[in-house]
């Protein structure tokens, strides 16, 4: 069963038991470029699994913006065993991260 973070507009913990990692939705403030990273851990020093956003040179939207859905299937695999901690670069975004409890 998928479990939604709800709207998350900073840094934050969103899980901490093993899971699957299975969407993100990230939309920046206009004219404003974050990025944000997700980590299999429960704090920003885990092991990177994504990193988004022009700035990081990671997945953008068409023409640069960083607004975006990203989603993956069981195929793909993206087991956090740690939990999962999203990294936001500055506040100005938000984003929901959806994850399957294994």
């Amino acid at each position: 069963m998928n479990i939604s973070s709800g709207k998350l507009g900073a840094s934050a913990l969103v899980y901490t038991g093993r899971c699957r990692l299975k969407s993100v939705v990230f939309v920046a403030d206009e004219a404003k470029f974050p990025t944000i990273t997700v980590e299999d851990n429960i704090t920003s020093a885990g092991t990177n699994i994504r990193s988004f956003g022009r700035a990081a040179g990671g997945v953008a939207a068409t023409g640069g913006a960083c607004n975006f859905i990203q989603k993956w299937t069981e195929e793909d695999n993206l087991i956090c065993d740690n939990g999962i901690y999203a990294t936001l670069s500055a506040a100005e975004g938000d984003y929901i991260i959806e994850f399957e409890k294994l």
